[in-house]
């Protein structure tokens, strides 16, 4: 689990609000990811093509990084 990653749930979907580069240098070294929602409970996120996906309780949900 990171400290330095911040992501919120918003609607039907994350947002990164702050760690953009720290969580790409982590996904590309080690594939995935495991971060705390501020709020909520830890997920699982992943590179799919150019996408961030999060993983929560088998599904998966959008990380939006605007």
């Amino acid at each position: 689990m990171s400290m330095d990653i911040v992501i919120v749930r918003e609607g039907d979907g994350y947002r990164l609000l702050h760690g953009h580069l720290r969580l790409a240098n982590i996904l590309r070294t080690t594939g995935e990811a495991w971060v705390h929602v501020k709020g909520d409970c830890e997920v699982r996120i992943v590179r799919v093509r150019s996408q961030y996906v999060v993983h929560r309780e088998g599904r998966p949900y959008p990380l939006h990084r605007q």
